[in-house]
Order: C-alpha cells, then structure tokens, then sequence
C-alpha cells in the first residue's frame, strides 16, 4: 500500500520522465531539421553553383590564348590587351570592347576541342587547354604564300558582264552614266544584252584602293595605268584566286603574302575561366 508520500513522490518522478521525453523529442526535431535544411542547401550549391556545362548549354568563358612561345593571339581581358609586358604576336589587334566569349556549346563555331574542353566545367572554375595544328588550323602550305609586284598596271578600258557590273556597282548599268567603285570613277561607254564596257577615269597622283590594298596611279600610257601598291606589314587584304592574305613581308619591289590561317602550323594553349552557365531548356 502507497503512503501519500509515496504518491506524491511517484507523481513527480513521472513529471521528470516526461519533461526528459518532451526535451528529447524537441533535440529529435530539431535535428532533424537541421539535417533537411543542410540536404536543401547543399542540392542547391550543386544544382545552381556547381552546375556543370553541358552540350546545348550557353556559356559565357573569359580566356587567354597563346603560342608555345609565350605570345598571346587573342584574349577576353582588356588589361592583358593593352599591358605591353606581356609578349604578343606581331599581327595582334586590339578590339574597340572586352567582354567574356558568349559560346552555345555543341553549335561548332569554335574550334572543336575548346567546346569540348567546356563540357564538365563548373561556374568560377580554370583549366588549361593545349590543341595541336592537326587539331586546329592545320599546318602551313607554302603554295600558299605569294609574291606580288609592287608596281603594277590596270587598263584603262575592259568590259564585264551586266550581271557582275551590276552586282559590284549596285546598280544597273546605263551607257554614258558615271559610277563609283572603290573610291574611284567608272564611265560607262556601252551596254549591250550580256555586256558592259567602261573605262577607269584617274588621275596621276590618286590614291586608290584595289583588292591588293592601298596604291596610288604614278603613270599612264594610251593603254593602261601605272598603279603602285603601298603596302603596310600585317595589312589583310583579298585576292579573288586566294582570297584573304596576310602581308608577312615588304621588299623593295614586291611584298609577300601568307594566305594560310596566321595560325597554321601552331599549337594553341589557351587559360579558360567559366563565368556563367546558362543551362539548355
């Protein structure tokens, strides 16, 4: 048989017990909370800030490229641009802005190896690339790199069809009319169905512009004007047999231009950083 004091002691051993199971529960919770939210945080650090790249991906990549050699070809950085300690190649050009490439991985615009490169990567992470020619740009062919004469004739008189008249001058070609082409004068002397005939109306001292690049008229016959190339190193400039060339050499009455890629024959290392991932839909 209980005492009353044993009732009463019994009642608040019960107390205890259950204040000890509430506090236990609330700790149980708690944990578990914690636990849910660190998963939640966690998925999101890996689904937004570890979001890998992947082909159909847009993304957005700062780089760096360069020869074995040290000397960058091309960057997205305008301080590495215009810091002359740093070694460039000689055809290297400043752009009017720089700004991170904007890539769609997978469409093949870049070379095949620097997209592949890209698939993996993370947002804010680095990685060094080295493609070899046969990867890249091929290598050099020297059937490709042409001599031309400095001094050169045009003649005064030729003829061409209407559909290449008009294409070039924009325009149709109409007898006895004036046409401008290439900073200089066109007198067309006759159009029949298929052909134009027209004449080059210069002056002795004109600066001009031909497909070979700047030149000037420094004579005349009754046939033909003497037109003079001034080149500069490094000019791009077309020929229709060829078509873009780089002039790599100027000498005293000829200059030379490479019309294989100023890349071909190199390997090409490049310093990516991932900037942005925006994910396919």
């Amino acid at each position: 048989m209980c005492l009353p004091e044993d009732v009463e002691e019994n009642r608040k051993v019960f107390k205890t017990c259950e204040n000890t199971t509430t506090m236990d529960m609330n700790r149980r919770n708690v944990a578990a909370v914690v636990v849910i939210l660190c998963i939640a945080i966690t998925g999101i650090y890996y689904l937004q800030i570890r979001k890998a790249v992947e082909v159909g991906d847009t993304v957005r990549v700062n780089y760096t490229a360069y020869l074995d050699t040290g000397e960058i070809i091309d960057t997205s950085f305008e301080e590495i641009a215009y810091d002359d300690t740093q070694p460039k190649v000689w055809w290297f050009r400043l752009r009017a802005s720089y700004e991170p490439l904007k890539v769609v991985v997978g469409q093949g615009n870049l070379l095949p190896d620097f997209e592949i490169a890209l698939v993996g990567m993370h947002e804010g992470e680095k990685k060094e690339i080295t493609i070899p020619p046969e990867r890249a740009y091929g290598y050099s062919d020297s059937s490709k790199i042409v001599e031309f004469a400095l001094v050169r004739k045009l003649k005064k008189e030729e003829e061409a069809s209407k559909e290449e008249f008009t294409e070039r001058m924009m325009k149709e070609p109409i007898a006895g009319e004036h046409y401008q082409f290439q900073g200089f004068t066109i007198y067309v002397t006759e159009v029949t169905e298929d052909k134009v005939k027209f004449r080059y109306e210069l002056q002795v001292g004109q600066e001009i512009y031909i497909g070979l690049g700047d030149a000037m008229v420094t004579g005349e016959d009754e046939t033909d004007f003497e037109i003079t190339l001034n080149p500069t190193l490094g000019d791009v400039i077309s020929y229709s047999y060829y078509g873009q060339g780089t002039i790599i050499e100027i000498r005293e009455d000829a200059m030379l231009v490479d019309f294989n890629s100023p890349l071909a024959g190199e390997t090409l290392h490049y310093t990516i950083w991932i900037v942005e991932i925006q994910k396919a839909d």
